[in-house]
């Protein structure tokens, strides 16, 4: 089960890399080549020696059984066999093991002078006395080398008196074989190596780059413009290259102008905004003001939109700052929780139908922080809370102290958000759907602010079950001066 996870690992790393698939292909292909030239040249190689061998064999004994045949053709075997070993045997010295077998197949004598009488039964003696003559391949049965036999008939009498013999051993070809076998599998092997380091050598021109430009592009998809892909080569790759920077530069300079667009906007917005929701207010504290008319309605109304609307504006605003990195926190000791409580006692008379609750646990845990920029993360999350908490809901905030940081929750019942929209929640303008209230900004306002103070927010919801946002903050850990040379300066002036 194991050795199958670690194939599949292997496999699925393998198919994830081109320069893995180019090298595998092309060494795959180069490999087949080679093993089918390889298998070639053997057998070329074995047919050159083996057939060579075969050739002289049957030649040898052929010109010898005739020579005896035309020289001695009266004289029986054993005559004929005296006749040619009484002569100078140096060329079969080493070479070739001669024997005279008689008519009943028994061994008269060889080139060794041994006459054992022993029975030579082989397929290619048979054939002698068939006058054929045939190639026999086996183990000699006296030495047990791999030999090779060759046998023509000897004549007397127009009469087939017997059988000359002539035997190779085959020890030596094979070992030349072998030999050539190992150092033709070696160079390939060398061959193959070769090629796969230069295939790695050229796959990884090409690869290098793409990896290069596909860095760049996962920083062009974290909003990172101002990262530049470096062009190597003037071919195609390159030509993307140029494309791709090209590209960037002109999303660079449209996010430009559409933050400069929503910061001008929003700052247009927010005097008559500042106007309506002033005149209405006025209005609604003046003499002829009837609570429950029409006109008060209205007024309501007004009043009410044009807060929605100047949240909204200030929400725009902080996103035109985040995108411009002008925004700006003044950072100072603060005791976190007195914020949360601050933020408590401001929604907790706002909602009487939904259940608002703080709890507030632990050390009073100092933190670094601007505590405005605190208080509007605490608002925009309670706001969301309310805005997503049916009648009877209940909300909660906590706080709780520990000595190195302080855990912090929002934590409501309300309809909660569904999976598919979780890891998405943060995205600027990112909304689950068109009918939700609001600009998608909020909750990824709240994200940079948390960043920004050194914060880490985690949220987790279930759809109709509700929703929990915990922000971890570090406790404040005052900068102690220990430099001894000051100190003992200070000592010795006081």
């Amino acid at each position: 089960m194991k050795i199958e996870k670690i194939y599949q690992k292997i496999k699925r790393y393998t198919d994830s890399s081109i320069q893995t698939r180019m090298i595998k292909n092309f060494g795959l292909i180069m490999a087949v080549t080679i093993a089918v030239l390889e298998i070639m040249i053997i057998s070329v190689i074995y047919n050159y020696y083996y057939g060579g061998v075969e050739q002289i064999l049957k030649d040898r004994v052929t010109l010898t059984a005739e020579f005896l045949n035309k020289s001695s053709n009266y004289s029986s075997s054993y005559d004929k066999a005296k006749t040619l070993l009484g002569m100078s045997m140096s060329s079969f010295e080493n070479k070739f093991l001669v024997q005279f077998i008689d008519s009943d197949k028994k061994l008269i004598i060889d080139s060794n002078g041994f006459s054992d009488n022993i029975e030579v039964n082989t397929p290619d003696v048979e054939a002698a006395f068939q006058k054929k003559i045939f190639l026999y391949r086996g183990v000699s049965s006296s030495t047990g080398e791999k030999i090779l036999a060759a046998s023509r008939p000897l004549i007397r009498y127009n009469t087939t008196d017997g059988v000359i013999r002539f035997v190779v051993s085959l020890e030596k070809v094979d070992t030349e074989i072998k030999s050539f076998v190992i150092a033709s599998i070696v160079l390939c092997m060398i061959i193959v190596g070769f090629f796969l380091f230069t295939s790695s050598l050229i796959s990884t021109s090409i690869v290098e780059p793409i990896k290069k430009l596909n860095s760049t592009a996962k920083e062009f998809a974290k909003g990172n413009f101002n990262a530049s892909a470096e062009k190597i080569y003037n071919d195609e790759i390159g030509q993307l290259v140029d494309t791709i920077n090209f590209m960037a530069n002109e999303i660079k300079n449209t996010e430009k102008l559409k933050v400069e667009f929503v910061s001008s906007i929003s700052h247009e917005l927010r005097t008559p905004l500042t106007s309506i929701k002033g005149w209405s207010e006025t209005l609604q504290m003046s003499e002829g003001y009837m609570k429950d008319s029409d006109v008060a309605t209205g007024l309501n109304i007004i009043s009410a939109e044009a807060e929605r609307l100047s949240i909204m504006v200030e929400e725009l605003l902080d996103f035109s700052r985040f995108q411009s990195n002008s925004m700006k926190v003044i950072k100072k000791p603060v005791n976190i929780k007195d914020v949360i409580f601050q933020v408590y006692r401001q929604f907790s008379n706002k909602r009487a139908n939904i259940s608002l609750k703080c709890d507030l646990k632990g050390e009073d845990t100092i933190i670094n922080a601007d505590e405005n920029r605190l208080k509007q993360i605490y608002i925009n999350l309670v706001t969301n809370s309310i805005k997503f908490t049916k009648e009877g809901g209940e909300i909660e905030l906590i706080a709780i102290g520990y000595e190195d940081k302080i855990v912090t929750v929002v934590k409501d019942n309300g309809i909660g958000i569904k999976a598919e929209n979780l890891p998405h929640i943060t995205e600027k303008f990112y909304k689950g759907t068109s009918t939700m209230p609001g600009n998608g900004l909020g909750l990824s306002i709240v994200d940079e602010l948390v960043k920004l103070q050194d914060g880490v927010m985690t949220i987790e919801s279930e759809y109709e079950v509700g929703t929990k946002i915990t922000i971890v903050f570090p406790a404040f850990k005052e900068e102690v001066l220990e430099n001894d040379e000051i100190l003992e300066d200070i000592n010795g002036e006081l």
